[in-house]
C-alpha cells in the first residue's frame, strides 16, 4: 500500500559507492578479459564510499572539500550522468545542472541551436523552450553571439549561456559544479541573486565550492567530503570548522616533498623546520611562496591564530585574530623590522604594517636569538581568499636590507557575516531618524 505522506525531500542517497578499476596498463585489462579463471588485474579505486544523506526541498546545500574528495563525482551521479557501483539515489523533481563548462553543448552548433538541444536533453519540449528563450537570452547577455557557433565563445560566454539555460527551464533542483568561478564579478552577482530568488521559491540548490564565504552566505546546509566520504553534513558553520581543522591537519605536507637537490638554504631550512616540529601542527603553507633574503635572520614559523590560540585558515569577518611570526637570528642585528602584508587573490595589496610604523623597539639581536612577533587585530575584509606575506629587514649603514621575506607564504579565507561593497567592511553604524526621534540604530 502506497503511503499518503507528502514527500519532503528532493534528494535521498543511501549507502552510495563508486569504484573505478585501475589497471597498471591496457595489456592487463585485456589479460583479465581472456583469463580462463577470471584473474583480477585491477586495483579498486574508491571514489565515493558509503555516502548517505537527505536533502530536503528548498535546501541550499554547499559541498566543500579538497581536490579529489569526490565532489564532482557525487553531483554527476545525482544528475544521472554516472552510474553508482552500489547504493541508491532518489531524485524528486526536474534537475537542471551546470556541471562543467559547455557540458551538453555541441561546439559546431550556434548558441541558439544549443539552447534547444539542451532543452531536449532535459526533456523539455521545443514549445516550452521557445517560451523561455527571451529570458535565457536576456540573462546570458551575449548579444549577437547567440547565432554564432559556440566554439567561438570565450569561457565566460560559454558559462553564461549554460547557466542561463539551467535557471530558466523551471527546475525543481539546480546543481552547479564550480562553473560560476569562470564568470566575471557582475555575472556572479547576478547568478547569486538568482540563487536567492530560487530560495524564496523553494527550489533546491546544490553547488560545489572551495569558498567558505559562499557556504556561510548562501547555504542553510553544508557537506564536507574527504577521500570520498562524508565527514560532516550539518549547519554551515559546523562544516566550516571541520574543514578548517582538516586543512590544518595536513601539516604542511608540501614541505615533506621538498628535495635538497639545489643545496639552497631555503630548502634546508624547510626540511629542518619539519624535523624540529615547528610546522607539524600548524598550517598548510604555499608551496610556491617566494622566499628570499640574505638569511641573517630566518622566519621559521608563520601562522594565524584565534585569540584563544587555535590555528586558523578559515576566518570569520570582524573576529579578532593574531598573526604570529617566529624568527631566528643567525647573525647580530641592531634593530630588526618585522612586517606583514595581505593581498587578495588578484594581487592587490589590502593591508599591512610593521614594527617600525608602530614605533616598537625590537632592540639588538645576537646570533642564536629567537623572537615571536604578534600582530593582533580584527579582520574586516570582504568574503573571499587572501594571501599573507611577512618579512624581517633592517637598516645597515643607511641602506634597507632584507634578512628574509616570505612572500605569499600562507593562504586563508574569510567568511563574511554580511555582504559589502569593495574589499573591506568598515563596520558602519547606521542610524535612521524621523522628526528627531531615533527609531532604528546600529544595523
Amino acid at each position: 500500500m502506497l503511503s499518503d505522506m507528502p514527500v519532503t525531500h528532493s534528494i535521498s542517497i543511501e549507502k552510495l559507492h563508486k569504484v573505478y578499476k585501475i589497471y597498471p596498463s591496457s595489456v592487463d585489462r585485456v589479460k583479465e578479459i581472456f583469463h580462463p579463471f577470471r584473474k583480477k588485474y585491477f586495483k579498486p579505486f574508491h571514489v565515493l564510499s558509503d555516502i548517505s544523506m537527505t536533502v530536503n526541498k528548498g535546501d541550499t546545500v554547499g559541498i566543500i572539500g579538497r581536490n579529489g574528495s569526490g565532489k564532482s563525482t557525487l553531483l554527476q551521479i545525482i544528475c544521472g550522468i554516472l552510474t553508482p557501483t552500489s547504493g541508491k539515489v532518489e531524485v524528486v523533481g526536474r534537475i537542471a545542472a551546470l556541471l562543467e563548462l559547455g557540458a551538453g553543448f555541441n561546439p559546431e552548433f550556434t548558441g541558439r541551436e544549443n539552447v534547444f538541444l539542451n532543452g531536449s536533453i532535459l526533456g523539455i519540449s521545443r514549445k516550452e523552450m521557445e517560451q523561455c528563450f527571451d529570458d535565457i537570452l536576456a540573462f546570458a547577455d551575449i548579444g549577437e553571439f547567440i547565432d554564432q557557433p559556440v566554439k567561438t565563445y570565450s569561457s565566460g560566454m560559454y558559462v553564461r549561456l549554460a547557466f542561463a539555460v539551467a535557471i530558466n527551464v523551471q527546475p525543481d533542483i539546480l546543481i552547479v559544479d564550480e562553473a560560476l568561478s569562470v564568470g566575471d564579478t557582475l555575472f556572479q552577482a547576478k547568478c547569486f541573486a538568482k540563487f536567492k530568488e530560487f530560495q524564496r521559491k523553494g527550489i533546491t540548490i546544490l553547488f560545489v565550492t572551495h569558498s567558505v564565504d559562499l557556504i556561510t552566505r548562501y547555504c542553510n546546509v553544508a557537506c564536507l567530503l574527504e577521500q570520498g566520504k562524508v565527514q560532516v553534513f550539518d549547519e554551515p558553520q559546523v562544516v566550516i570548522d571541520q574543514y578548517n581543522k582538516l586543512m590544518l591537519n595536513r601539516s604542511c605536507a608540501v614541505y615533506r616533498h621538498l628535495q635538497d637537490e639545489s643545496g639552497e638554504r631555503g630548502t634546508v631550512l624547510a626540511r629542518r623546520e619539519i624535523k624540529e616540529g615547528f610546522l607539524g601542527e600548524q598550517f598548510c603553507l604555499n608551496p610556491d611562496e617566494n622566499r628570499y633574503g640574505n638569511h641573517k635572520a630566518v622566519i621559521e614559523q608563520v601562522g594565524i591564530y584565534t585569540i584563544d590560540g587555535q590555528p586558523a585558515q578559515a576566518l570569520l569577518q570582524m573576529e579578532e585574530y593574531e598573526i604570529r611570526c617566529r624568527i631566528r637570528f643567525n647573525e647580530a642585528i641592531v634593530e630588526p623590522i618585522v612586517a606583514y602584508s595581505i593581498k587578495d587573490v588578484h594581487g592587490l595589496d589590502i593591508s599591512g604594517t610593521n614594527t617600525l610604523y608602530h614605533q616598537i623597539e625590537t632592540g639588538p639581536m645576537k646570533a642564536g636569538d629567537v623572537i615571536i612577533v604578534s600582530f593582533v587585530q580584527p579582520i574586516p575584509f570582504a568574503g573571499g581568499g587572501y594571501l599573507l606575506s611577512c618579512g624581517c629587514a633592517g637598516y645597515e649603514g643607511g641602506e634597507y636590507v632584507v634578512y628574509e621575506r616570505r612572500y605569499e607564504v600562507l593562504a586563508f579565507e574569510v567568511a563574511a557575516v554580511r555582504p559589502c561593497v569593495g574589499l573591506v567592511d568598515l563596520n558602519s553604524k547606521i542610524t535612521l531618524s524621523r522628526e528627531g526621534n531615533v527609531f532604528a540604530a546600529n544595523s
